[in-house]
């Protein structure tokens, strides 16, 4: 029994941890395509005039912004999928609070293993069958870079807060 909170615990912060760097990674792309569009479109409308005998390059900098906003929702989340992953997360931290909760009260013998087997078995039921319902509908890639840093944090807290664990 104890395994089984204990590795749920671990895998719901994980996700937790990994839905915050993701939302911190979709809102930066956000705002640096942001950027990179303003930053374009102006050079064709500023340098219009420099560019005078040479049209073309206006031209190829206005079909480049367009291209951009064409493709900008393949590339970075839309404002509502930022939304929803944020709820997602919120959904993982609220999961991880009752867990961490029924760990602590089974590992001080506040309950028994029966007690503790059916309210592990409630939540799932209840609270993890939404987080995976909204985790499928939002296909939320899986970055190396993401993974290799939320299992050092993940594990950081777990060994900082739980060391028997």
């Amino acid at each position: 029994m104890t395994n089984k909170i204990w590795y749920e615990i671990s895998n719901i912060k994980y996700g937790e941890i990994y839905l915050s760097k993701y939302l911190g990674l979709q809102r930066t792309l956000k705002k640096s395509f942001q950027i990179v569009t303003l930053v374009v479109s102006l050079s064709g409308i500023l340098g219009w005039k420099y560019f005078e005998n040479y049209v073309w390059i206006a031209f190829i900098l206005i079909a480049m912004v367009q291209l951009l906003l064409l493709i900008e929702n393949q590339i970075i989340r839309s404002d509502k999928e930022i939304e929803e992953i944020s709820n997602l997360r919120m959904m993982y931290t609220r999961y991880f609070n009752k867990l961490e909760v029924l760990w602590t009260k089974y590992q001080y013998d506040q309950i028994n293993e029966k007690k503790a087997l059916k309210k592990y078995f409630e939540l799932r039921q209840n609270d993890w069958e939404k987080i995976e319902e909204l985790d499928c509908k939002l296909n939320i890639k899986q970055y190396r870079i993401l993974r290799k840093n939320t299992e050092k944090e993940t594990n950081h807290y777990l060994n900082k807060y739980h060391i028997n664990g």
